[in-house]
């Protein structure tokens, strides 16, 4: 195996929030979508729509994206071959 260079990307969608990880060609490599109503929880009300990313590089053969809600916001977790490289947050009052 060699390095590779991964990108987890979080927007805000109509609905929710969706989370994709890109390649270094800038293929999707692992997608998955939140939706508001999956956690019983009003579309914030924000003057500009979220969009947050976090670069990693490692040697993993597996992606996941784990999703965590606590009271004030989401946390998306990038893992590889079970191990944390990186998370994104979004707090509710952005």
């Amino acid at each position: 195996m060699s390095l590779e260079t991964y990108r987890l990307e979080v927007r805000e969608s109509d609905a929710g929030l969706d989370a994709d990880v890109y390649d270094s060609e800038g293929l999707i490599e692992e997608s998955t979508h939140l939706s508001y109503d999956d956690f019983d929880v009003e579309a914030p009300d924000r003057d500009e729509a979220v969009s947050r990313s976090e670069e990693i590089t490692a040697d993993v053969t597996e992606l996941d994206v784990q999703i965590q809600r606590d009271g004030a916001g989401f946390t998306f977790e990038l893992l590889g071959d079970r191990e944390t490289l990186t998370t994104v947050r979004v707090d509710d009052e952005e």
